[in-house]
């Protein structure tokens, strides 16, 4: 599984919703599946899927399908 392949899957995992869901228009209360709860299980699959630990203000400002690839790469994981 390649990385891309990780995150959706942390994506369809965290909120709940289909893998065929999963795109970079997914926004933070964008869709009724991602609200604080589902973020903060969206978290907890991205660090198990990447066997990293996020911090906080990482957590906070992932607020986009498009931002959590980026700030991933803060923990050298390339998307």
């Amino acid at each position: 599984m390649n990385n891309t392949e990780k995150l959706n899957d942390a994506f369809a995992e965290g909120l709940s919703i289909p893998i065929a869901a999963v795109n970079k228009s997914l926004a933070y209360q964008g869709i009724a599946e991602w609200d604080s709860m589902a973020h903060m299980y969206l978290i907890t699959a991205l660090e198990n899927k990447f066997e990293i630990a996020i911090e906080t203000e990482d957590i906070l400002e992932m607020t986009t399908y498009e931002k959590v690839q980026e700030i991933l790469m803060k923990y050298n994981v390339h998307i």
